[in-house]
């Protein structure tokens, strides 16, 4: 009567932690949309703090970062709603989501900082 026990809480175990292919799908897309947003953000963030000459630019590194949050913004909350919602994916891909999102989320933040502080006026 025992084994009868352990076998159904180990099946039950089992079932428990399997993983939804939507979940997967969700999860899977949502750090392929933060890999570009990355990198747009990551390039948006260094021509943010390293702009050329006073007079350069003609607006362009402003338009960038305003660019930066309209791409970030989305992704990123795509990425965190689905990295927390997401409960029956895989655990791993939750947790890349997260990571990728709080990054995505970061670099516009810290373009705008830069503009604000290295401007010419």
């Amino acid at each position: 009567m025992n084994d009868d026990n352990t076998l159904e809480a180990v099946s039950a175990a089992s079932v428990g932690q399997e993983s939804s292919k939507a979940g997967t799908f969700f999860q899977k897309a949502a750090i392929v949309f933060a890999v570009p947003a990355i990198a747009w953000g990551v390039f948006i963030v260094w021509s943010t703090a390293f702009p050329g000459p006073c007079g350069d630019s003609w607006g362009l590194i402003s338009l960038g970062v305003a660019e930066s949050w309209l791409v970030c913004l989305p992704v990123g909350l795509f990425g965190l709603t689905t990295g927390l919602l997401v409960k029956k994916g895989s655990p791993s891909l939750r947790r890349i989501c997260i990571i990728a999102s709080a990054i995505v989320l970061c670099l516009p933040i810290t373009a705008s900082i830069l503009l604000h502080r290295l401007h010419c006026p």
